[in-house]
């Protein structure tokens, strides 16, 4: 079958080129598109098919006479101003509109069943006074000072609070992935948490390329900006004091405090004071189940530490997480992965309603990036129930 040559306007193709990097087009594509580009050569249907798959932009858009505006209304809300975020990849483009996707369905199900809004979106919305809305948090969530020494590890704390954010109707998501392709991996450079506020189904979604104790202090973030009632793309990855919105100075201490109250922190410091400075954060650190920068950041503000020692910290911290990925072993196990990322109560959720019909199975596959063979498998083990 000879091949079917098409018109590609020159526009979406640099705008195409734009919203990719050149490294995963490889140098046969990039050849042919400088030619396209040049008028030496017509593009055929299958290379511009090879040019959507690899940059990741759906095929339709490349038949537009102009290039399309997507407007991701989330970026507004991004903690720090930055190239990357005024120029989102597609996988975080593609992240975002999934959890809308997620979300959307939850907001429907929840109506259509009768569930009252939940109060507590938005409920100290306006607030800047940071004791109030720690004190309302934790009284919400029913949610002890020390409430860390229940947990084991840092894994363990995540699970604990995700629970009591489920149990209070917040969907929590995660990955580290865009939807489950191994090759399409999430940049913490370019967020680590996203919060798509509303008052039925307030979700969190956690980007799990980040570290253990980074995830934790993010959803710890994420809540805050629920209980003041504003979207947020948490894209901070240093603690930028100096680009940051008072929204997000407020978060960031009511985030802290609930992780390490600061009369528990004194005194825990004072019991740790014969030890050397980094020494001593790390001891303090594993108490909290908490990132080491978020006790030097605990430090800094109660001037125990210099803003140099505090610093040095996370270089360390971010180098410690850079060489920890690096030498990381792929695989695992394909069941205790999607189960980390899906909400459980949604999953309970979508169960209930196909078992009413309500919901095609089909719906739910895409909505879980399960199949057939594994969505049974998957809403077993989160408590899901099909009859």
């Amino acid at each position: 079958m000879p091949a079917i040559n098409v018109n590609i306007q020159p526009e979406v193709i640099h705008w195409a080129l734009s919203q990719t990097q050149e490294s995963k087009l490889g140098d046969k594509l990039m050849k042919n598109i400088k030619h396209w580009l040049d008028g030496i050569k017509t593009p055929t249907f299958n290379q511009i098919e090879d040019f959507s798959k690899k940059s990741n932009i759906p095929l339709g858009y490349f038949f537009l006479q102009t290039p399309p505006k997507e407007y991701i209304p989330l970026l507004e809300y991004r903690t720090v101003d930055s190239i990357q975020s005024a120029n989102p990849s597609r996988n975080l483009i593609d992240t975002i509109h999934e959890m809308e996707a997620v979300q959307d369905w939850m907001i429907s199900y929840r109506k259509d069943m009768g569930f009252d809004v939940l109060p507590i979106v938005g409920s100290m919305k306006g607030s800047t006074d940071i004791t109030a809305i720690v004190d309302k948090i934790r009284a919400d969530l029913e949610l002890d000072k020390a409430w860390f020494e229940k947990c084991n590890n840092i894994p363990n704390a995540f699970n604990y609070m995700r629970g009591l954010l489920e149990e209070n109707g917040i969907v929590v998501m995660m990955n580290g992935v865009v939807n489950k392709n191994t090759h399409r991996a999430l940049n913490v450079e370019e967020f680590r948490a996203f919060t798509l506020v509303n008052e039925w189904a307030p979700l969190i979604f956690i980007n799990a390329a980040d570290s253990q104790g980074a995830r934790l202090f993010s959803l710890f973030h994420e809540v805050v900006h629920i209980w003041l009632g504003e979207d947020d793309l948490y894209n901070d990855v240093r603690n930028s004091p100096d680009s940051m919105k008072q929204i997000e100075f407020i978060c960031n201490a009511v985030a802290g405090e609930l992780m390490v109250p600061q009369k528990i922190f004194l005194y825990k410091w004072n019991q740790t004071a014969a030890e050397d400075l980094f020494q001593r954060i790390k001891t303090i650190s594993k108490y909290f189940l908490c990132s080491e920068i978020v006790i030097a950041r605990k430090a800094l503000d109660n001037k125990k530490i210099t803003k140099s020692a505090y610093d040095q910290i996370v270089e360390n911290a971010l180098n410690a997480y850079k060489a920890a990925k690096e030498n990381k072993e792929s695989g695992g196990n394909y069941y205790n992965t999607m189960t980390s990322r899906l909400d459980r109560c949604f999953i309970k959720a979508l169960c209930e309603s196909i078992n009413m019909g309500r919901t095609s199975y089909t719906e739910a596959y895409r909505l879980t990036n399960t199949s057939r063979k594994t969505f049974s498998e998957v809403a077993d083990r989160l408590g899901g129930a099909e009859w």
